[in-house]
């Protein structure tokens, strides 16, 4: 059960490692369009793949609601899409089998139906995976769509499909018992040297000063207790030093600190004059939790190259694969190297020993609050460099053209001419909201695409 209900704008992030991916790399994952066996009709995939596309969106509008204090923390809500993603893509490979499954659900049973198969993945993922408040709507969901498919289809080919999907789904369930995501927040002593986290939400928020030091650091547990999907676990791609400093009070002192410094003091704050109206635009529209983001850019990408059911719920299940364990990822080096945020930074700039730094009052971020996580590396630039690892490895070709829209500036559209471009846009709408420093946006979105090419090659892989 879903315990870490806390609101982090984490949202996305971006891309450079894995443009120097080699051929035989991409050939290993790359799934050309729908080439789904004759043993499977042109219909029945059409209605699986819209069941996929109903269950997805289905996992992304719960999310929100599951937490009596505000939206899920970015990196809870990657957990739920994860499970449910995958519990569908095992259910369809139980059906026709084309990619290697996460968890082991037994035999295949070709007779089963497959859109049933998802609907009963999708379904059970959820309940397994949420507070009862969720539960009534996943039910009011499962039986609108189960409906249907008896008139016309063999009840015995139904219930098989259920049979496959329910068992699918507590394969999946079992493998993440006690995966450590209820453990993650624990109690946390900011440290009192310069360029060390010290605690960004606020002091006086009822209810979030679980352990009495004073204010709130979230998931300060979670890189190190929380168990990963596909990477060893959240020191395999640890982030390195912030600034190539042997201690936070030396990298506040480095030139490249200084700079950062000065750019995220001058464009970064509610009301700077020095951001421009595009870069406001970009804060805005990227602020948004990155889970439902980038699940809408994979959507987006799967209708446009016209990947069937087996494609779509595999790219979708990559991508939460690899946020997910990017947060784990992101969250590990916050916690091992513990850097302030811009908002303390510039509060405490005269006493942080660097001469080329001042102090400005006021100073807010554009979208307040500050998200209660050290600021080195940038989650956010992490998971969108996950997600766009995955989707350009998959698809190929950087992924393709599109165009995103976003939750947090609705009626805004932003074009892109592939998921790195969109990834290297997300991380840097992280310093033009205030959040984060430009180095810790920069290593994010190299972590994020080291840690979405792991999974890319070594997860649900083609038989």
């Amino acid at each position: 059960m879903l315990r870490h209900f806390r609101r982090i704008v984490t949202g996305t992030a971006t891309i450079i490692l894995v443009a120097g991916c080699t051929g035989s790399e991409a050939s290993r994952v790359t799934s050309p369009p729908s080439d789904v066996s004759a043993t499977i009709s042109t219909s029945t995939s059409a209605e699986a793949r819209s069941a996929v596309l109903r269950w997805n969106a289905l996992s992304v509008s719960l999310a929100p609601s599951l937490s009596p204090n505000g939206p899920l923390a970015p990196f809870v809500e990657a957990r739920l899409h994860a499970i449910t993603n995958v519990a569908m893509h095992d259910a369809l490979n139980g059906v026709r089998p084309r990619f290697h499954r996460y968890a082991d659900a037994g035999t295949v049973d070709r007779k089963a139906n497959a859109a049933a198969a998802v609907i009963a993945a999708g379904y059970a993922a959820i309940v397994g995976a949420t507070p009862p408040s969720a539960h009534a709507a996943a039910l009011a969901a499962y039986n609108t769509d189960i409906a249907p498919l008896r008139d016309g289809n063999e009840d015995d080919d139904v219930d098989a499909g259920i049979a496959v999907g329910s068992h699918a789904a507590a394969a999946v369930l079992a493998r993440r018992v006690n995966d450590g995501t209820d453990m993650g927040v624990g109690p946390y002593v900011p440290g009192a040297n310069a360029g060390d986290y010290r605690f960004t939400f606020p002091f006086n928020t009822p209810g979030f000063d679980f352990f009495g030091t004073g204010g709130f650091a979230d998931a300060s547990r979670w890189g190190s207790v929380a168990r990963t999907f596909v990477v060893r676990d959240g020191a395999q791609f640890r982030a390195p030093k912030p600034y190539g400093a042997s201690s936070n009070a030396e990298a506040v002192r480095t030139p490249r600190y200084t700079r950062d410094f000065n750019e995220v003091k001058a464009i970064g704050c509610d009301g700077c004059a020095a951001r421009t109206a595009d870069q406001t635009e970009i804060a805005k529209f990227w602020v948004e939790n990155s889970p439902p983001a980038w699940n809408r850019v994979a959507r987006t990408l799967a209708d446009s190259r016209r990947l069937d059911a087996w494609e779509t719920v595999r790219l979708l299940a990559l991508v939460q694969l690899a946020e997910f364990d990017g947060y784990t990822t992101s969250l590990e080096s916050k916690y091992f190297y513990n850097f302030w945020r811009p908002v303390t930074a510039v509060e405490l700039a005269g006493t942080d020993g660097n001469p080329a730094t001042s102090t400005q009052a006021p100073w807010q971020v554009v979208v307040f609050p500050t998200p209660p996580v050290p600021d080195y590396p940038s989650a956010h630039a992490v998971a969108g460099g996950a997600a766009a690892a995955v989707m350009s490895l998959v698809l190929g070709h950087d992924g393709g053209a599109f165009t995103a829209n976003s939750l947090t500036l609705p009626g805004v559209t932003r074009s892109f001419n592939g998921v790195f471009a969109a990834a290297r846009e997300n991380a840097a709408s992280r310093v033009f909201v205030g959040y984060h420093f430009r180095h810790a946006t920069d290593v994010g979105l190299a972590q994020g695409a080291a840690v979405g090419r792991y999974v890319a090659l070594h997860a649900l892989r083609r038989k």
